[in-house]
């Protein structure tokens, strides 16, 4: 019998496997030995739900022979870390092979994310494998991020994908030659209803029976908690929400949902609550950790906005349910380095759907035209896949000329276009509408000049001096630049005690290998009275990172965080959490 070994880090993904299980893509039920093996790639994996514990998987258990813990397996270590040493990966797939009953016979290893571990770890272990390597979401319609190895790529022989956006076939891999295979829709709406029944008893508890659905009309909101990882800074997404809010009470709309991401700050949700009592408007936040895919089933909401979320997709193409964007044009202008991986969502959020602060759903739909998806949509996206890795996709080159030369005469009518096509890029790569040399240097002359007055001016105030603010100790510490933001928050901390400063010189501190001076500034943290649950999570993560030095505060923390919200699962996590020192070193040295 042959045997089938499916990753997944994401309820999400665990429902697209499923999907295509259930369509007989991996071929008719009892022809293979199936094994899930569930991944936590977070940060602290210890204090995060795995996905074999969340509400609704328990419809999808079935379709696997065994469902297995990856995190257990190779703990302490961090699954996006850790691979074995070279001389080792024998007994690793003997020991593997005893423990999960792998029978002899073929193999079929199917993960997400080929570029990074944990897919490479399994790649390297199971090496007579072959892969199937499956995407859920956007980023499947963006090139590869990184080069693969010849042992890896040769043995790929399929992308799956779920089909988001009819007609558009993915960049992901076809630099290798490798077939897309779109997952068969109507099994991935069997699925995800299956999904959305076995959580309907989590929803009647968190959504109030009179809250209104389907036709009767509410709008649902989607945070990303994109400030996280340095897309927007914290009051920027705040204002992002509100916009996406005072958008739907603008086309009408008199109730509101709005699906914070679970890991946000509490502020996030606080700040709407304000907003909706002034607007008499009567706004739900569903605090609840949930899928949107099963508010989406169970509400039917009228409908769904976000920013660039894969779940805006998700609700047109698998519920039916109209989608639009906020913001994603400024998400796009902040975006660096040109190849992150974000980009190609972004472009298609911007690009797509309607944008409630222009035209709204009044625009034409664009995405219910072929002819749009295969003319325009899909040009665009290989010409900024090309743009991001020409050297690995020669191949779209041809494509991008002809996009660019077509689209050179639209820049000024469409600053998404000029977002992309800027001036070097053509320059770099000599694309049409390059500047000449003498231009380019004239422009990068230009360019050191801007450059070396924010330089001179960047963290200072108006009189040249060093600017002693929270927002600029947050900028240098995001930046990595440690020593200006110790020096910053010492200046501060002489004055007064911020509450964000304080945590990040305990992190600062923890770096530098001083636990004495870490718990110095967290037992100051603590001794705010701070009423946000989030803030007591957020001291106790970083207390966590101290081992047993920490443990005393970290449990204190957490408790005080599940006395203000009882339900929050990460506090309790890290009231009981074990071995998270050991696992942020591994998270820190691989």
């Amino acid at each position: 019998m042959s045997t089938q070994i499916f990753v997944a880090s994401t309820l999400y993904g665990a429902l697209t496997l499923s999907a295509a299980v259930d369509a007989g893509q991996f071929g008719p039920a009892g022809s293979a030995r199936r094994i899930l093996v569930v991944c936590t790639n977070t940060e602290i994996p210890e204090v995060t739900t795995p996905l074999d514990a969340m509400e609704g998987f328990e419809s999808l258990r079935p379709r696997f022979d065994a469902v297995i813990s990856w995190n257990e397996v190779i703990f302490p270590y961090h699954p996006s870390l850790w691979d074995p040493r070279t001389q080792d990966v024998p007994m690793w797939r003997e020991l593997l092979g005893m423990r999960w009953n792998i029978p002899d016979g073929p193999m079929e290893l199917v993960v997400e994310s080929i570029q990074v571990k944990p897919a490479l770890t399994f790649c390297k272990i199971f090496r007579n494998a072959s892969i199937t390597v499956y995407a859920d979401g956007l980023m499947t319609y963006g090139p590869t991020r990184n080069e693969l190895a010849r042992d890896v790529h040769s043995r790929i022989r399929r992308t799956l994908y779920l089909e988001l956006v009819p007609g558009l076939r993915p960049l992901l891999l076809t630099e290798y030659g490798v077939p897309s295979e779109p997952v068969e829709p109507t099994a991935v709406q069997r699925v995800f209803a299956e999904f959305g029944q076995a959580c309907v008893p989590a929803l009647q508890e968190a959504i109030p029976p009179g809250f209104p659905s389907g036709h009767r009309g509410a709008a649902m909101l989607l945070g990303q908690y994109l400030s996280s990882i340095g897309l927007l800074t914290e009051e920027e997404e705040e204002r992002l929400h509100l916009r996406m809010f005072e958008a739907a009470v603008g086309l009408g709309f008199t109730s509101v949902l709005f699906k914070p991401h679970p890991s946000a700050p509490q502020s996030f949700s606080e700040s709407l609550v304000v907003r909706a009592r002034e607007l008499n408007v009567q706004l739900l936040v569903l605090e609840t950790p949930l899928l949107a895919e099963a508010v989406f089933g169970y509400l039917g909401p009228v409908a769904v906005i976000g920013c660039f979320s894969t779940a805006l997709f998700t609700a047109r193409a698998v519920y039916g349910i109209p989608a639009a964007a906020v913001g994603a044009r400024e998400v796009l202008r902040k975006l660096r380095p040109y190849p992150n991986s974000n980009r190609i969502p972004v472009t298609i959020c911007e690009v797509a759907l309607p944008d409630l602060e222009a035209a709204g759903f009044a625009g034409p739909d664009l995405l219910a035209s072929p002819d749009w998806i295969h003319g325009e949509l899909a040009e665009y996206v290989a010409a900024v896949g090309y743009c991001m890795q020409p050297e690995r996709n020669p191949h779209l080159r041809e494509r991008t000329v002809a996009y660019i030369t077509r689209a050179l005469p639209q820049m000024e009518a469409r600053p998404a276009l000029r977002m992309h096509f800027k001036p070097d890029l053509l320059y770099k790569l000599s694309l049409p509408g390059a500047p000449s040399e003498a231009e380019m240097r004239a422009l990068e002359q230009a360019e050191k000049e801007r450059k070396g007055k924010k330089a001179t001016g960047a963290g200072r105030d108006k009189g040249g001096h060093e600017e002693i603010s929270v927002d600029s100790f947050k900028e240098h510490l995001e930046a990595g630049d440690t020593d200006t933001a110790r020096r910053i928050g010492d200046q501060i901390l002489k004055d007064r005690k911020p509450m964000d400063v304080l945590i990040g010189m305990a992190r600062i501190h923890i770096g530098d290998d001083d636990p004495e001076q870490a718990k110095r500034m967290l037992s100051l943290a603590a001794m705010s009275g701070d009423e946000r649950a989030m803030t007591w999570i957020k001291i106790a993560e970083v207390a966590a990172l101290m081992g047993r030095e920490g443990k005393a505060l970290r449990i204190f923390a957490a408790q005080e965080a599940l006395r203000i919200n009882p339900e929050s699962t990460a506090a309790a996590r890290l009231v009981r959490t074990r071995g998270a020192r050991k696992a942020a070193r591994a998270m820190s040295v691989g």
